[in-house]
């Protein structure tokens, strides 16, 4: 085993050394010889304890022995604070600083410790990322789209004719849904607006059903025998000319127990000019429908329309795109086919179609609709009504579109007026139940 380095004490003459190891006493008689000393925090040695005696030989044990001098005893705080190490306690270099102290890092007083404040944290500030830019962006676009169609809406509304009429008195059993609005359309047979309100040319009820999400069209036949309320029983055409939109509403509800909440009428001008303005319809054309619309365009619409009596006549039947006064004249045929039956089905189909086009409407077509269209309909909604109701449009056009007939088949049979005319006697309890499953569906 290799000689350690050993250095004497000055005082190693008569000098009497407790050895203390982790707090055990070691007997007095052992003389320092030279073994590495260290100092290092220690329990105070307690005489009562075993003592053990250490050979000065024997310093194979890994622990280094701690002493403390009983001639010069250091301070109680020293004693616990102060090291004297020999660096060279596993090696063989010279140790030149074993008499060097080494004081500890301070301790904090737990005292002063609260009393001095932490430092505030800066806040740092919140910087809105991309998402927040881009829905910031999306909330003024969709504001500047929302004013701009309200501005046009508003326009459009101007231009209807707004006929002020008095209360409707609704019919305590009458069908009613505020799920649902039914809107009268109502086409009246008149050429222009200076002439008398004429007759209904056709009744086709548009319901708005929000909970289905669907919107239905019933044709109701002009020749069905009702009751008019002052007039006795008549055909339901007759009752707008006997008392205009009110009467023919009332005269709906009263039979059909159907509510109706407002009308819009349309004329013939109207018609046309909507169906230009969606850039025409396409229809299947039979050869006698095209040779029909052709005696209908030369026998009235182009005269109406100021044009030349031969103006936009049909060659031949087939898939065409019918203009404003063809699709008029389609509309108006009678004579071909099963009658009013068919006739009220091509009214339908029109109506249909220009919904369908106005799904896709492009926005130069405003102005033909705010120019000619418009100022040729009549209603009794009031502006604020229909600005409601134009909000509710970009909706209504992802509703899903049905059509019917009232009378339904084998719901009707014909009977005749008290001046010998035909008319249809109806069901009104079975036609009652098909409107209940259809335009009031839960």
């Amino acid at each position: 085993m290799p000689e350690r380095n050993r250095q004497k004490p000055d005082n190693t003459d008569n000098q009497q050394t407790q050895y203390i190891n982790y707090g055990q006493n070691i007997p007095e008689n052992n003389q320092d010889n030279g073994d590495t000393i260290v100092f290092r925090p220690l329990k105070k040695a307690d005489g009562n304890q075993n003592s053990t005696l250490r050979n000065n030989n024997s310093y194979n044990n890994q622990n280094a022995y701690q002493r403390h001098s009983n001639n010069t005893p250091p301070p109680t705080q020293d004693y616990a604070t102060y090291q004297r190490r020999n660096v060279n306690e596993y090696s063989n270099t010279p140790n030149n600083n074993q008499n060097e102290y080494r004081r500890p890092a301070p301790q904090p007083n737990p005292q002063t410790r609260n009393n001095n404040p932490k430092p505030r944290k800066k806040k740092r500030k919140r910087r809105s990322g991309c998402l927040g830019r881009i829905i910031r962006s999306l909330i003024i676009i969709l504001l500047v789209i929302f004013i701009i169609y309200s501005i046009i809406s508003l326009i459009c509304i101007k231009q209807i004719d707004y006929v002020e009429s008095a209360p409707m008195t609704h019919y305590s059993d009458a069908l009613s849904d505020r799920k649902v609005r039914n809107i009268l359309i109502i086409g009246t047979d008149s050429r222009d607006t200076s002439e008398e309100r004429g007759r209904s040319d056709s009744m086709i009820l548009l319901s708005l059903n929000s909970r289905t999400n669907k919107m239905y069209l019933t044709s109701i036949m002009r020749d069905s025998y009702v009751d008019i309320d002052g007039y006795g029983w008549d055909k339901l055409t007759h009752a707008y000319s006997y008392g205009g939109a009110e009467l023919l509403m009332d005269t709906i509800e009263r039979n059909f127990s159907i509510r109706i909440d407002d009308y819009i009428a349309i004329n013939f001008n109207a018609f046309a000019s909507i169906v230009d303005a969606v850039n025409g319809i396409e229809v299947d054309v039979s050869d006698a429908e095209a040779q029909e619309i052709n005696t209908i365009l030369q026998a009235e619409v182009n005269q109406l329309m100021g044009d030349d009596v031969n103006s936009d006549l049909l060659e031949k039947g087939g898939k065409l795109i019918l203009n404003g006064k063809q699709a008029l004249s389609y509309s108006r045929i009678r004579y071909v086919g099963n009658s009013d039956f068919e006739r009220t089905q091509r009214q339908r189909d029109v109506m249909e179609k220009i919904i369908k086009k106005l799904k896709s409407f492009r926005p130069s077509s405003i102005g033909g609709i705010i120019k000619s269209a418009l100022p040729q309909f009549s209603t009794n909604m009031t502006t604020g009504e229909l600005y409601l109701l134009s909000l509710r449009l970009p909706f209504l056009f992802s509703y899903d579109l049905e059509q019917q007939r009232i009378p339904a088949e084998d719901t009707y049979y014909n009977t005749y007026t008290d001046d010998g005319g035909d008319a249809l006697g109806i069901d009104f309890e079975q036609n009652l139940d098909i409107i209940k499953n259809t335009v009031f569906a839960k």
